[in-house]
């Protein structure tokens, strides 16, 4: 809650009727949940990437254990292949030796026409295990439940041709389980051949592996045919975030609280902003701000914005967009405008201000209604000597201005006080345009927002160009606010833009300590030698 919205808010709660307070309610129970409904998605999103990364490190881990294992095992057939050609008990110690020597393996057998006739285990051998005209391709893997010696132990048979003799060679279902269950860290690893596939229950199993609801990572290897599968379900996402995010729930939880009591206490708070600022009205609280306004072809300040703080009692200085618009919307701010003018002629009617200076004031659709504004001009110039002040009014947009007779009449009749009028903001409003064709102007200024884009690649950034072209067409000075780099005032001096405003400059100040600073005296004698003022 802002601190300086305080102020504005004194009248007595009145009883809110039934739908009111639901809807207070539900809107004080929306602010409860704000933060964990914001986290939630946040954590949800964070700790399924970490999962997705899990599952894909734990499949690469897997990987690199059972290809070095069936690079052993092509290692050994590939010494095995060049001993086929000899008879069985010529080479069955070689056999023998390589199952001694390479790492996992378990046998090596040999089979020529769908026979197995040469083992390390059994030596001579005679099996027929296939037709012997069957196609086979030159390398493949089996996974096996087991063997005649061990049924119920799980192996992986690497096959390799060798002309017309096959070589195969058995890795124990051991080393297999181990490579497993070292990479099933935080959820299960299976490993698919074929048909086939074997997980942690240490078991082959023919039918596909148990699918993860919330993510699957499936990984083949780059160098034997067999398929990697990991991932995650749901209640594993659930148990990560409650476990590992548990302090953040917990301090969201106690923010929507905060949040909360917040709201329900800022709801029953006064509402109405008149009697507040009828009060600061009556104290004098209200004081003119002064913000620079130099010539683009001068030096000094030749002239300055008028803008309205509100100095409270309590809450100290208070921004103008948390007042001005509750008072226009209350009707309190041609009373403001009038009072800050009178004070304002006070003071500079004494002080030596550079000539033609220019001073504009913000007015409102509101003003233009009220018949006093032309005496209120007509006063606030009588402090000065005449052509001393070039008074401009600038025209603002937060309510629209009917370009109706009357309104026209009475711009034209404060023109012909000397008073210029001119459009605040221009190009943000609803009716720029319209002002532009219907109602007596003399100038017009450029939003800051507009400003800030020169040297953009936007859009937006040639609207300054446009708006600087129609205006030079229409004969109306241009005030182009907003100004914070040197490159902006580069430009806008190129565009021949006679006004400039903003930090680049000053701030806004003080009254009184706008007329101690010295660029007011360098105005002074720069002003003989700049062009007409607005």
């Amino acid at each position: 809650m802002n601190h300086a919205d305080s102020p504005i808010r004194s009248m007595m709660s009145r009883r809110l009727t039934l739908p009111a307070r639901i809807s207070r309610w539900l809107l004080i129970g929306v602010a409860a949940l704000l933060p964990l409904a914001i986290i939630t998605p946040i954590v949800y999103w964070q700790e399924s990437n970490r999962l997705r990364q899990q599952a894909t490190l734990q499949t690469g881990q897997a990987e690199s254990m059972l290809d070095l294992m069936l690079d052993y095992a092509a290692q050994a057939a590939d010494s095995v292949a060049p001993l086929t050609n000899q008879p069985c008990p010529q080479i069955e110690q070689a056999l023998r030796k390589q199952v001694t020597v390479v790492p996992f393996i378990r046998s090596v057998t040999l089979e020529r026409g769908g026979i197995l006739y040469c083992s390390s285990l059994f030596g001579v051998y005679h099996r027929q295990i296939s037709s012997p005209d069957k196609p086979r391709p030159e390398t493949e893997l089996r996974l096996k439940s087991g063997n005649v010696l061990t049924p119920g132990r799980p192996l992986i048979i690497y096959r390799k041709q060798s002309g017309p003799t096959a070589i195969y060679i058995a890795i124990d279902g051991v080393h297999l389980q181990f490579s497993l269950d070292m990479a099933s860290d935080y959820s299960p690893v299976y490993m698919r051949v074929g048909p086939l596939w074997i997980g942690p229950d240490h078991a082959v199993h023919p039918n596909p592996s148990p699918p993860f609801d919330l993510l699957t990572i499936e990984r083949a290897s780059s160098r034997h045919p067999y398929t990697l599968i990991s991932g995650f379900n749901r209640r594993d996402l659930y148990h990560q975030m409650a476990s590992s995010y548990e302090l953040v729930f917990l301090s969201m939880a106690a923010l929507g609280l905060v949040l909360a009591a917040a709201l329900r206490w800022q709801l029953s708070r006064p509402a109405s902003p008149t009697v507040e600022l009828q009060r600061a009205l009556d104290n004098g609280e209200f004081e003119p701000f002064l913000q620079p306004v130099v010539r683009s072809d001068g030096l000094g300040w030749q002239g300055a914005e008028v803008l309205m703080r509100w100095r409270h009692p309590r809450d100290g200085l208070i921004r103008p967009d948390l007042f001005i618009p509750r008072a226009e919307d209350c009707g309190m701010i041609v009373p403001m405008t009038r009072q800050m003018m009178r004070q304002l002629a006070r003071t500079l009617g004494r002080s030596r201000l550079p000539p033609q200076f220019h001073l504009g004031i913000n007015i409102t659709a509101a003003h233009l209604r009220d018949d006093a504004l032309l005496a209120d001009c007509r006063q606030f110039l009588a402090h000065f000597p005449p052509g001393d002040l070039n008074l401009v009014l600038e025209l603002t947009e937060r309510e629209m201005v009917e370009p109706t007779p009357e309104a026209c009449e009475r711009l034209a009749r404060l023109r012909g006080l000397g008073v210029k009028i001119a459009i605040d903001d221009f190009g943000t409003g609803h009716s720029s345009l319209v002002y532009l064709q219907q109602l007596p102007l003399d100038g017009i200024k450029i939003d800051k927002s507009f400003t800030a884009s020169i040297g953009a690649d936007a859009p937006s950034s040639h609207i300054v160009d446009s708006v600087a072209e129609l205006a030079h067409k229409l004969k109306l000075e241009i005030v182009a606010e907003g100004v914070e780099t040197e490159a902006q005032r580069a430009y806008l001096t190129r565009l021949d833009v006679g006004w400039l405003q903003g930090y680049l400059f000053a701030r806004p100040m003080p009254l009184r300590e706008f007329l101690l600073r010295p660029e007011l005296d360098a105005a002074r004698s720069a002003a003989s030698s700049s062009g007409p003022a607005l």
